[in-house]
């Protein structure tokens, strides 16, 4: 198995590293998938983006683990993100940090896995029809259902941060707070899980993101190093000696809109 500017000087650099490349012995338990495969339009660039886990376990015992991987998002709009997986046994004895590779362009999406040598070599491209809009039926029922399960008004609360600069850029902060009473879900005492998001404007894309849960431990998943303009094409594509496999396309998703209770 396999989520933003300095100066154009280390350009070359940064194109030069490689990609997903575990910077600590291979850890498992990410939690999050920053930068995404769903990487919103905006300016092209490339990132590296370095993605930090620590977990306190009940007997005293700690996690610690880092990885770096990349991000990237041309002028049409293609996008590629790397994502930390599972660990696999290499021939050198060693665990080796596995990645998942996912490219979107319109409605394509590309996958491969990248990790020890003996993984497969295969790149899946799936090719998505166009997404079904729903009926008015479909959106009285989900009206409806809206109404039976009304929303919680205590999950979260937002507070804004300022502003901060990463890597030249200025990105806005948010921290989204959720308090988990005592006992709601079999705990002796309030759980509370703090999200935290730094935002560009100037790139559409998040600089920094925090997500701290007391039951999962700390991800902390931040842009160290950015290029913009467009990157190389050869980012978007899988190693020379993969086998390039059509897949089926699954029948074509309903949007899903959030319609208002009324």
């Amino acid at each position: 198995m396999r989520t933003s500017t300095v100066l154009a000087a280390v350009s070359t650099l940064l194109l030069s590293l490689p990609i997903a490349k575990a910077q600590s012995p291979c850890v498992t338990g990410w939690t999050t998938s920053f930068g995404g495969p769903g990487l919103k339009k905006g300016a092209p660039f490339t990132a590296t983006v370095k993605l930090t886990l620590d977990q306190k376990l009940a007997d005293g015992n700690a996690i610690h683990g880092e990885v770096q991987y990349q991000i990237a998002r041309d002028a049409s709009g293609k996008t590629l993100n790397e994502m930390p997986m599972n660990c696999t046994p290499g021939e050198d004895g060693q665990m080796h940090q596995a990645f998942q590779v996912t490219v979107r362009s319109g409605n394509t999406m590309e996958n491969w896995t990248l990790g020890d040598d003996r993984m497969q070599k295969i790149a899946n491209i799936v090719h998505f029809p166009e997404p079904v809009k729903p009926s008015q039926a479909d959106i009285e029922a989900m009206r409806a259902n809206a109404r039976s399960h009304p929303a919680r008004t205590n999950d979260w609360q937002t507070e804004k941060l300022g502003t901060r600069e990463f890597a030249g850029i200025t990105a806005n902060g948010t921290r989204r707070t959720q308090t988990i009473p005592a006992g709601e879900q079999g705990n002796a005492l309030p759980l509370v899980t703090v999200n935290e998001s730094w935002t560009s404007s100037q790139l559409n894309l998040d600089m920094m993101a925090i997500f701290d849960d007391p039951r999962r431990g700390r991800t902390t998943a931040e842009i160290v190093e950015l290029h913009q303009g467009d990157p190389d094409p050869s980012l978007f594509s899988p190693p020379k000696d993969y086998t390039i496999k059509e897949q089926a396309a699954p029948p074509p998703a309903t949007i899903i809109s959030s319609p208002t209770t009324q």
